[in-house]
């Protein structure tokens, strides 16, 4: 009997691997479709340069050990002729990246670009596992990131698919519709809006996926730790039980960053900022085009309570979405017709009633959420709750607004380094994204100049401490403009986070 349950079980088990993998090489499919469409239509950019193909080393499955996978690297031929090594290198080169955002992703489209091998372990099981439908303000930073560490032809994409608009800002009230009052608004620098690109965050995630197989890319890769070896490479060790080797490890895993928590916990101070932000999207009806200026950015500011919403300007793309939408089943034909929003506000004016957690929001259906946002503005004007009563509440999330400390302080390079929100977190101001792909761009460059190693590591760390120190100091003046406290108030906030940082610690036992 128990044979027969055994037996059964592993049949299940083999049926839902196979269904799960059915499902990833459909959404595959369907991004090879929406990528090979735009090329289609727009045209193909062809290579710089062709060159023969160059030797690689990738994964492998060499065995195991104690009842854990073991992954080893092995020679591989890369037959396509459009990326060539061009840095200095040995046989054994192999960059380990810890997750899949954004910046960890223009780093692995920079290190292929450039010949150097790479794998990028995802903890989601898949690539389309969580929303990632939200839109993203690309600076000159960004662009200039994107442009060096993707190829010709995937960057001809992005220039299709994303939106470019002037920075404008129209401040409106929240009670009564009309124009904020002077005091209200805020003077913007030029570091913040300069050469601003629009784009669906989908997109670009899915654009940064491209061209990457199933060596240079692996989903349910959970980081639990590593060891530095007696050789100086480094090896990591999965929840799943597998384990890699690798010559340089990059911490890429956002805010809570597991790597940064082993590696250098006190170095980057994660700081309580007291607020919160409701984030979502909301069709354009024909009312809410008349009402708002949907080619500018709209804030709405509310006094009684302190609230700000922030609603970002219509894309306008160059592809015709509508044909895009028949091949590739993705997010990208709303592109032209929804704006993003988010609602931000302190702690308190969050609480539905005394005893509310902040397990309690982050638990919240996406439904709830939007009944939330709904709730927090019932007093505001008809015309600008629209935008709250016509939402697509599966889109609704609720998220912490978090901040490091501008005191990145020094620690002593190595063959580990962080990257992005696991080493420099910004309040939301447009600064965050494009800092990652700085950092991206970055680390390649000097990857490519110095070898890839703990030289090229610490010219990386040195500079980046400069420029994301300046773009928190940055990100918090402009979290003046959405009533986020300042650097001296969150400062006297920093404890507790100190030990989420050190400790571990769940942020959903602590009231907020």
């Amino acid at each position: 009997m128990g044979r027969n349950r055994h037996h059964h079980h592993t049949r299940a088990t083999h049926f839902d691997q196979r269904q799960t993998r059915d499902a990833d090489e459909n959404d595959e499919s369907k991004r090879r479709k929406m990528i090979r469409w735009i090329r289609s239509r727009f045209g193909h950019v062809e290579p710089e340069a062709t060159t023969r193909p160059r030797e690689r080393s990738s994964l492998s499955k060499s065995g195991h050990s104690g009842g854990n996978g073991s992954f080893s690297l092995a020679s591989a031929t890369n037959t396509n002729p459009q990326y060539t090594p061009s840095c200095r290198m040995d046989y054994r080169t192999h960059v380990l990246i810890i997750g899949a955002g954004i910046g960890g992703l223009c780093l692995a489209q920079g290190l292929k670009k450039n010949g150097i091998p790479f794998t990028v372990f995802e903890r989601d099981p898949s690539p389309n596992y969580r929303t990632q439908g939200y839109r993203l303000r690309i600076n000159n930073d960004g662009y200039e990131a994107l442009k060096t560490n993707l190829s010709p032809a995937n960057f001809e994409v992005f220039l299709r698919a994303t939106g470019h608009f002037q920075p404008q800002f129209k401040y409106l009230d929240a009670e009564t519709g009309g124009a904020a009052p002077p005091n209200a608004q805020f003077l913007h620098k030029s570091n913040i809006t300069k050469n601003v690109f629009s784009a669906d965050r989908a997109m670009l995630r899915s654009l940064l996926l491209t061209d990457l197989n199933e060596h240079e890319i692996q989903y349910g890769m959970a980081f639990k730790c590593f060891h530095v070896q007696s050789n100086g490479r480094v090896e990591v060790l999965f929840e799943n039980g597998k384990t890699v080797e690798g010559s340089v490890l990059v911490g890429a895993d956002g805010t809570t960053s597991r790597v940064r928590r082993q590696y250098v916990p006190r170095a980057a101070t994660l700081l309580d900022t007291d607020s919160g932000a409701i984030y979502g999207k909301t069709l354009l009806t024909p009312e809410i085009e008349s009402f708002f200026e949907t080619d500018s950015t709209t804030m709405v500011v509310s006094k009684s309570p302190m609230m700000s919403l922030v609603m970002e300007p219509r894309c306008k793309v160059q592809a015709n979405l509508k044909e895009f939408a028949a091949i590739s089943n993705s997010e990208l034909p709303g592109l032209q017709n929804y704006i993003c929003w988010v609602l931000i506000a302190r702690a308190q004016h969050f609480h539905r009633n005394d005893d509310t957690t902040v397990q309690d929001l982050y638990s919240m259906t996406p439904t709830q959420v939007a009944n939330l946002s709904n709730d927090m503005t019932r007093n505001w004007c008809p015309q600008i709750r629209a935008i709250f009563e016509h939402q697509s509440p599966e889109w609704s999330s609720f998220l912490r607004i978090s901040t490091m400390s501008p005191d990145i302080r020094h620690w002593q390079p190595s063959t580990i380094t962080l990257l992005g929100d696991a080493v420099h977190t910004m309040a939301p101001a447009g600064i965050g994204c494009n800092t990652a792909l700085y950092d991206a761009q970055m680390l390649v460059q000097y990857f490519c100049e110095m070898g890839v190693g703990v030289e090229a590591i610490a010219q990386y760390e040195h500079n980046m401490r400069q420029y994301g120190s300046e773009g928190i100091t940055i990100s918090m003046d402009a979290g003046k403009m959405i009533n986020l406290p300042s650097e001296v108030e969150t400062m006297g906030r920093k404890i507790w986070f100190q030990l989420v940082d050190v400790m571990g610690t769940s942020f959903g036992v602590t009231k907020w």
